[in-house]
């Protein structure tokens, strides 16, 4: 990845402004590489240099395609176009064309062309810098994303259609919602190019995966149970806090007017559903389940036959995430710190999900949203 930082230049009306720049190398017609800063112009079809840079790089400047470029409020300025080699970072190599200008009197611009259309450019004005790397997605895997999505709203608009018992829908809907920010925060990572936190997603997604093929089993009972533990970790987070004697947040509940109140209804709640997820130890000792299915993640896999994808993904994502030594010494793990896998895993968990909602609530689906949801379900395992 390659940082460029910005720079604040004078104007004419306007004071001192920031100005985004690339710092490049361009090689000359001996081989040796020069530095230049360049102006980023997502307005400028072309990149635009100096007469003094064709002197620098021994180019013989009227060598190159003649053209006439033009711009608001000035005559057209004379220039011949050269190819030539750029390095934006010692791994980030294209050839580049350039308008050499006849004259010196022109900024010195990286416009679109060869540039904006082989790599990505990423302006964050927070960091005053730009960010340049390659592109972070394949055009095939694109595609794939983006019918993905299409699929998803697709499905998403005709949820009424599907048949399943109250309230599964309901859940079904939350559980697509979140695998669809899952999967977005994994591309987002894919497009910063920091896939060695790619773990943590394929992870939580795995884990939501395998929750919502237990809930299809059995729709209208593990639905019910999936919604009323809401209140079990309602009353587990308040008295956390009311527990707390020195967190601000504490503090600030203690001393609502509405305190009593608030937690008379958590309880309340709390009570209720208690039975439904109430278990007794080998020491014969009550206890609540730590999760709506009452039991470890481990044991949901096997149950449901998925017991190697559960050694192979989940315990493997785990280790990294609980800083196991095993991983602790390695920028991610070596599997899904890989772009190419990390976008096969978690695109093709997203459309196991969606084929699974479809097939069980009985939704029907063009031709081309069913084979692509099930090619991409099996691409990964």
């Amino acid at each position: 990845m390659s940082f460029h930082k910005w720079r604040r230049l004078p104007t004419k009306h306007f004071g001192e402004v920031w100005v985004p720049l690339a710092h490049i190398q361009l090689r000359g017609t001996d081989g040796k590489l020069h530095a230049l800063a360049l102006q980023i112009d997502s307005g400028a079809v072309v990149s635009l240099l100096g007469r003094s840079v064709a002197d620098l790089l021994k180019l013989d400047l009227e060598s190159g395609n003649r053209v006439e470029l033009s711009s608001v409020g000035a005559p057209p300025t004379v220039a011949y176009v050269h190819s030539i080699e750029s390095v934006f970072a010692e791994t980030i190599r294209y050839t580049v064309r350039y308008a050499i200008a006849t004259v010196e009197d022109v900024p010195n611009l990286l416009g679109r062309l060869d540039v904006f259309d082989h790599l990505q450019v990423d302006f964050d004005a927070s960091l005053t810098e730009t960010r340049i790397t390659p592109p972070w997605l394949h055009p095939d895997d694109r595609r794939i994303y983006e019918f993905l999505i299409e699929t998803e709203q697709d499905i998403l608009q005709r949820w009424s259609d599907l048949e399943l018992p109250d309230p599964a829908p309901e859940v079904m809907r939350r559980l697509v919602n979140r695998m669809g920010q899952l999967c977005a925060g994994a591309v987002g990572i894919l497009k910063l190019h920091r896939t060695y936190s790619g773990a943590l997603y394929v992870r939580t997604m795995f884990e939501l995966w395998l929750q919502m093929e237990y809930i299809l089993q059995d729709p209208g009972d593990r639905a019910k149970r999936y919604l009323e533990f809401e209140h079990v970790t309602k009353y587990r987070h308040a008295m956390a806090i009311v527990r707390n004697p020195t967190g601000p947040i504490a503090q600030r509940v203690a001393a609502s007017p509405r305190r009593a109140e608030g937690e008379q209804r958590i309880k309340q709640e709390y009570q209720r559903v208690r039975p439904l997820f109430e278990y007794t130890t080998s020491k014969g000792k009550k206890k609540v389940s730590i999760n709506w299915y009452g039991k470890r993640i481990s044991e949901l896999a096997e149950e449901l036959g998925y017991d190697g994808e559960y050694r192979v993904v989940y315990a493997t994502c785990s280790g990294w995430a609980h800083a196991d030594p095993s991983q602790s010494n390695q920028p991610g793990i070596h599997l899904f710190a890989d772009p190419k896998i990390l976008f096969m895993i978690c695109t093709g968990l997203y459309a196991r999900m969606l084929k699974s909602i479809a097939d069980t609530g009985r939704m029907v689906l063009t031709n081309e949203q069913y084979e692509f949801l099930s090619k991409a379900a099996k691409q990964w395992h």
